[in-house]
């Protein structure tokens, strides 16, 4: 890929999010949680972060008024100009965009936004997450409170609808999702958009053919017209799976085997969701504030992606969670060697060695 650009840019955001806390005591609370974060498969607490004490920490994520807000912007604004780095040069390519549910589960109701949803108890997030060639990262999220609050299809109109104007012209968006998406008034506001889709959908959908007449009954690459969409002429494609079989409708008129392509990419988000719980600590959160969620998955996808920039065939993610972390944060990992020789001394001074350092002028 476009490695010299990507890592500039990489570069310019991890400056960027450094310099957003006002005073350098929160600034050393963020160097400590990015230390943190950039350890994958390692447990997230918060007693064992460099240079601040777990209660600075505590308090860092659920009090302070530091502006996470500019951080997610900062974040995003990157996302999206790489995306238009990447595709410099090339007429109108296509962008992927996926959206999706997870649960990160949950018991009691100490934690902020806990509930049940499809018998799952737990905090329920709806993320929409990008892909471009080898490029893919988590763009966005919302979380779905419970009954009587905002569905998560319409959680999910809300974070398309945040797509840039800029991208849409310059991308033929193309939204991936399962049959939990397929309402008709999700695929209204996909096409209200101007954004093409492969949506999963039940066997038991009904088409508009007289009879009860469904998905299932139909062929793989064959065109259907779903009951309650009136739009336009949807084609469907199906695949066996064992003991199950799977479908999907393109509003795109593809081939069936096209469709089930198009749809197993959108196992790249399903791929996100199972690293960001058990390797970038996702799953983990447990504090008890709305504020402590929001940037406890502010850090997760910032994390991920620099991670993800980093990352070259046959490196695992903690070599390049590592290399990221090296790279862009170097005051980030001198704190730490500085703080574990500050741990050695009376084991160095025992054994007859005395260590010492000093800042060079470069």
């Amino acid at each position: 890929m476009h490695k010299q650009v990507s890592g500039e840019r990489a570069h310019i955001l991890s400056q960027r999010i450094l310099d957003i806390p006002e005073t350098l005591y929160q600034r050393r609370s963020l160097e400590a949680s990015l230390h943190l974060f950039h350890s994958p498969g390692q447990k997230i607490k918060f007693s064992q972060a460099e240079g601040v004490s777990p209660s600075a920490l505590s308090r860092f994520f659920n009090v302070y008024g530091w502006d996470s807000d500019r951080c997610w912007d900062e974040m995003q604004d990157f996302h999206w100009r790489i995306l238009l780095d990447a595709a410099r040069h090339k007429r109108r390519p296509r962008l992927r965009l996926s959206v999706d549910l997870t649960t990160l589960e949950k018991v009691g109701t100490q934690l902020p936004y806990v509930s049940v949803y499809n018998g799952r108890h737990g905090i329920h997030l709806v993320v929409l997450f990008a892909e471009y060639e080898e490029l893919k990262f988590p763009i966005s999220y919302r979380v779905y409170q419970g009954k009587h609050t905002s569905t998560p299809v319409t959680l999910a109109l809300d974070l398309l609808e945040e797509v840039p104007d800029f991208i849409k012209k310059r991308f033929r968006v193309r939204v991936l999702a399962d049959s939990g998406f397929e309402a008709a008034v999700f695929l209204e506001g996909v096409r209200h958009l101007d954004f093409e889709f492969v949506v999963g959908v039940r066997s038991n959908r009904r088409t508009d053919h007289p009879g009860r007449v469904t998905v299932a009954d139909c062929p793989h690459g064959g065109y259907v017209n779903l009951a309650n969409w009136s739009l336009e002429t949807l084609s469907l494609g199906r695949v066996d799976r064992g003991d199950r079989e799977f479908f999907a409708v393109s509003s795109e008129l593809l081939e069936g085997d096209e469709i089930i392509a198009e749809g197993g990419r959108r196992w790249t988000l399903e791929s996100f969701f199972k690293e960001g719980k058990h390797q970038f600590g996702l799953a983990q959160f447990a504090l008890r504030t709305a504020r402590g969620l929001d940037r406890w998955i502010l850090m997760v996808f910032l994390a991920f992606t620099l991670t993800i920039l980093h990352r070259s065939e046959g490196m695992t993610l903690k070599e390049a969670a590592r290399l990221a972390l090296y790279t862009l944060f170097p005051v980030v990992r001198l704190n730490h060697l500085l703080s574990q020789l500050q741990k050695e001394r009376e084991f160095l001074l025992q054994h007859g060695y005395s260590l010492s350092y000093a800042r060079c002028k470069l």
